[in-house]
């Protein structure tokens, strides 16, 4: 045994790398993962489910009111059919946010079990399972625990939102100039962001308690989780800001190359953030190098 300690996930013989250089490290992590074996179509397509399942009630969204209106005006009014034609559009609303939440971090678990080499034969793929897509609800006591983690991400992004949306709207109200109203209103927003991604990054190591410990509950999850993320949360604002030109670039192919490329690889990306966080927070899951 050489003595030496280190983290899953960091650079081996006590190397230090801060700032764009760890980020470079993530994405180089995350590159290596993503392209060994049949890693990358699986991404694609995990994001791809993720996508197509949530976003079908979000496609409801459109047409189901409407259509609650046509049936049942006759029947119980249409002041009633309206008020039935919102309830349905909440709902609809609400199940496309839990099912977007409950199948990305299925995704994000996915990838965060994506490896390029095993440990058993060096430089061969580590086999990716789908399957994990499915973790966060394959069982009621997995979609409890995700349910729960919903109504929690859920509150913190009403927090996250709720003052841009009060500045936006009341702003004109206030007998303010049209540029200070603007200015306020773009304050506004980036605080929101700002405040949207801290409670986003709490979770970047969620997939590797819940890795370590099945059974573990969901508040206590979360506790594990946002522990480790404030480690180093800056970390992860800067891995997010160092992707801003990809995901400009992306957005000039209408959204084919985030689809196709963009989003898993920023997705393992913070995987590998949020693996390295979570093994400074718990020293004694070192792997001691023999």
């Amino acid at each position: 045994m050489t003595g030496n300690t280190a983290y899953i996930g960091e650079i081996q013989k006590n190397q230090s790398f801060k700032g764009m250089k760890q980020n470079k490290y993530f994405k180089s992590e995350a590159k290596r993962a993503l392209f060994a074996a049949d890693n990358l179509y699986k991404a694609v397509i995990a994001h791809f489910l993720c996508g197509v399942i949530s976003g079908g009630f979000l496609y409801m969204t459109f047409f189901v009111p409407d259509l609650s209106v046509v049936f049942f005006a006759d029947f119980i009014g249409e002041t009633s059919a309206k008020l039935l034609s919102t309830v349905v559009t909440v709902i609809l609303a609400v199940l496309f946010s839990f099912f977007l939440f409950a199948f990305f971090l299925g995704a994000y678990t996915f990838s965060a079990g994506m490896r390029s080499d095993t440990d058993s034969t060096p430089g061969a793929p580590d086999p990716s399972d789908l399957s994990e897509l499915l973790s966060p609800v394959n069982s009621m006591r997995h979609l409890g625990r995700t349910l729960t983690l919903y109504f929690i991400y859920a509150f913190e992004i009403i927090i996250a939102v709720s003052p841009s949306v009060f500045v936006i709207l009341y702003s004109d109200a206030i007998g303010i100039g049209q540029f200070t109203a603007a200015l306020m209103n773009t304050v506004a927003v980036a605080c929101s962001l700002f405040i949207f991604l801290f409670f986003t990054a709490l979770l970047t190591p969620l997939p590797y308690v819940l890795k370590e410990d099945d059974g573990i509950g969901a508040f206590s999850a979360y506790k594990k989780s946002a522990a480790a993320a404030m480690c180093g949360i800056w970390r992860i604002y800067s891995l997010f800001f160092s992707f801003i030109p990809l995901i400009l670039v992306s957005a000039l192919t209408f959204g084919v190359l985030y689809f196709a490329y963009s989003l898993p690889y920023m997705t393992a990306a913070f995987t590998k953030a949020g693996e390295y966080l979570y093994y400074i927070e718990n020293p004694e899951r070192r792997h001691i190098n023999e």
